[in-house]
């Protein structure tokens, strides 16, 4: 049996997720809005210090668009008229002052209700902590400043921030529809990133966004990840199939798509992608595709001396619209392998039996020659059984990308997008025979 891992960052946005809803928090969002916004929404929710701000990132000659800092802004109107509250959102923000790697993935959330004080705070962050760490771990709010707070963890005799919070901001109460000063209104905000880190002993970042299996493959956990989503049930389909969930840098630099055999020409609306400002400079962008990273992480791997990789990611991108102008939110998932045993003809057979486990049994293969990514010999499109592309490709890389990634042996990979995949698989699921209706 393929050894079943879990990144250890996903690893703890589960144990993070389950034991908030221990307390009664519901989870309005798992990471499906968009991770970029206007730039009108870049406003602090609570009363952050100067060392807990996110500097916005915007996109250059798209100045009304910027990388989300915060989470929870976008939930607040979602939330308007909810009392009591008590609710959290997953995914990622980016902060300018921590490039190069920008992003984090966080936890945020707000609790409004009638008295809710610190002292009903310490008690209910007392119970998380519990959940995460056992029954001796203690919590307590340690004052910053404004009403703001560290939510500080003793747990095996250490000390560790777990989270902060603070009072809703007056923008973020406005959006909240809150018209009583005297109500109560909260928001935290926990950094994945860093409770990973302290929670898996990893030193720093950049070992805990390493793609290399010497890495990933340490973390075996066969615990269904956290919810009822499709792409919950895409990572834990790759997972038993003995992929390496990966989490790889969510900013590509220029030459990235040149790198993988991806001609950038000026009508190319889909690949042009959106270049971001300074403080990152024009030479940095948004992702149009997944499939760059995909690439640089069976690079790492092959250059580590790794005999073989199987890894797979689940990622947001950003396409241009018809204009060119406005950016259109996908996700996708990519998938990569080489090694021995793997080849063009059982690698075809693996995204088979992926589409299967999905619940898309009628899908079929289509061989084209004109996705300059891939080999021309043996790439596919996705197609279903009315003969319509369900969003993806995949087969054998393309040898000039081989090359410049300096990757001595045939690699494959495949890239699909989630919402085809998503009404497809409803699709089937709902399906009646005519004799049965």
């Amino acid at each position: 049996m393929r050894k079943i891992t879990r990144h250890p960052l996903y690893a703890t946005a589960d144990a993070l997720k389950r034991a908030f809803a221990a307390q009664g928090f519901t989870l309005e969002d798992d990471g499906a809005d968009p991770e970029l916004q206007t730039a009108d929404w870049a406003f602090n929710p609570f009363y952050k210090p100067g060392g807990l701000r996110h500097v916005p990132i915007l996109l250059e000659d798209h100045g009304e668009y910027a990388l989300r800092n915060e989470l929870v802004n976008r939930q607040l109107g979602a939330w308007r008229g909810r009392i009591p509250l008590r609710t959290i959102c997953v995914g990622r923000i980016y902060d300018a002052a921590d490039a190069p790697l920008a992003d984090h993935l966080v936890l945020a959330g707000a609790i409004i209700d009638e008295d809710v004080e610190k002292r009903h705070l310490e008690r209910l962050w007392f119970g998380i902590a519990a959940h995460l760490y056992g029954l001796g771990a203690r919590a307590a709010l340690e004052p910053i400043e404004r009403d703001t707070f560290r939510v500080a963890v003793q747990a095996a005799s250490e000390s560790f921030t777990l989270a902060h919070i603070g009072r809703a901001s007056e923008i973020a109460r406005a959006l909240l529809g809150l018209d009583d000063p005297s109500l109560p209104a909260w928001i935290f905000e926990v950094d994945i990133d860093a409770v990973a880190m302290h929670d898996f002993e990893i030193p720093d970042r950049a070992s805990l966004y390493s793609p290399l299996a010497s890495f990933l493959s340490q973390f075996e956990n066969d615990e269904p990840a956290c919810g009822q989503s499709f792409e919950s049930k895409a990572i834990d389909t790759l997972r038993s199939h003995g992929y390496l969930e990966f989490s790889s840098a969510r900013l590509y630099e220029q030459d990235c798509y040149e790198k993988m055999n991806m001609i950038m020409e000026s009508w190319d609306l889909n690949n042009r992608g959106f270049f971001l400002k300074d403080p990152l400079g024009g030479k940095v962008r948004v992702p149009t595709v997944r499939t760059p990273a995909l690439e640089d992480a069976l690079e790492g791997n092959y250059k580590a001396g790794a005999e073989s990789a199987r890894l797979f990611e689940i990622g947001q991108h950003f396409v241009s619209d018809a204009q060119g102008r406005n950016p259109v939110l996908k996700s996708s998932i990519s998938v990569g392998a080489y090694g021995p045993g793997i080849d063009k003809a059982s690698f075809r057979r693996e995204v088979d039996s992926i589409m299967s486990d999905l619940g898309i049994s009628n899908h079929f293969f289509i061989p084209i020659d004109m996705a300059i990514p891939y080999d021309p010999t043996d790439c596919w499109i996705l197609m279903d059984e009315h003969m319509k592309y369900l969003g993806g490709n995949f087969g054998t890389i393309n040898q000039i990308a081989l090359d410049r990634h300096g990757l001595g042996v045939k690699a494959y990979m495949l890239q699909i997008e989630i919402e085809p995949l998503r009404k497809k698989a409803e699709e089937e699921f709902d399906f009646s025979p005519a004799e049965l209706s």
